[in-house]
C-alpha cells in the first residue's frame, strides 16, 4: 500500500474499472445501451467495446458544487483519485487523451474538479484488477503464468488484497455492481449507523442500523446483489 504513493492520511477517491472477460457476455449488454443513448444503432461496429473511462469521471457531475473563491471565481476541488483495474495499459491511455491536463497525471475536470490519478504500481503483476483487459495485459504474460511459483502467486494475492483495502476505505468509490469485485466492496463499506442505534435502541428500523459510504454507480444496475450472485 505505501508503494503507491496515494496520500491516505487525507480523503480520496477510488474508481473500479472492471473490464476483461465481462466485457463479452455480462457487460455486453450495458455497452450496447450507453451507445445507443449517444446515436450508435449499429452494435457491430462501437467505439469501444467498453464503457469509457470518462463515463467514471462524469459522476462528480451533478453531485459536488464548485467552489467559489474570494474574487468570485470558481476554485476547483482537488481530488486524489485511485485506479483499481484489470486494463490499465487502455485506463492509462484514456487518461492522457482528457483536456486540461496540469500534469501527465492531474487534470481540471469540468472546472470543478481537478483530479490526481493513482495506479497500483505492479500492474503486470496483481490479481484480476490488474490485467486481462482489452490490452491491459503485457507481452507474453501467459508464458509468465506457466512460470508462476507459490512466491509469485501468494505476492500478487497481496497485491490484490492490498487494492480491496484501498477501495472499502475511500470517501467515494464509484464502479459497478456487474463485478463481484465491486459487491464485494461495497459490503466492506457498510458501517454501522451509530446515531441511530442510540436514538431508537430496539425500535430501530433494520434499513436505519446501517449505512454504505458514498457509493457512485457508474453504469448498470444499482440493485445490491451479494456476491457470487
Amino acid at each position: 500500500v505505501k508503494a503507491m504513493d496515494l496520500p491516505m492520511d487525507g480523503t480520496y477517491t477510488a474508481i473500479h474499472v472492471r473490464r476483461g472477460d465481462k466485457l463479452a457476455v455480462e457487460a455486453r449488454g450495458n455497452i450496447i445501451r450507453y451507445y445507443s443513448q449517444r446515436g450508435y444503432t449499429d452494435e457491430s461496429n462501437l467505439p469501444t467495446d467498453y464503457i469509457p473511462f470518462v463515463h467514471y469521471l462524469e459522476q462528480w457531475d451533478n453531485s459536488d458544487a464548485c467552489r467559489i473563491n474570494a474574487r468570485g471565481g470558481e476554485q476547483p476541488i482537488k481530488h486524489n483519485v485511485y485506479i483499481a483495474t484489470d486494463d490499465p495499459v487502455t485506463v492509462r491511455q484514456e487518461i492522457a487523451n482528457l483536456p486540461n491536463h496540469i500534469t501527465p497525471n492531474t487534470v481540471i475536470w469540468n472546472e470543478c474538479h481537478q483530479l490526481t490519478f493513482y495506479f497500483n504500481p505492479t500492474d503486470s503483476q496483481a490479481f484480476h484488477l490488474n490485467g486481462d483487459g482489452e490490452k491491459g495485459f503485457y507481452p507474453n504474460h501467459k508464458d509468465a503464468a506457466e512460470r508462476e511459483n507459490c512466491f509469485t502467486r501468494y505476492q500478487r494475492n497481496i497485491v490484490g488484497i492490498a487494492d480491496m483495502m484501498v477501495l472499502s476505505k475511500a470517501t467515494t468509490f464509484i464502479g459497478e455492481y456487474n463485478s463481484n469485485w465491486g459487491r464485494v466492496i461495497r459490503t466492506l463499506r457498510v458501517r454501522l449507523n451509530l446515531p441511530s442505534i442510540e436514538a431508537g435502541g430496539n425500535e430501530a428500523k433494520q434499513n436505519e442500523l446501517t449505512k454504505v459510504l458514498d457509493t457512485r454507480i457508474a453504469w448498470g444496475s444499482n440493485a445490491v446483489r451479494e456476491p457470487g450472485k
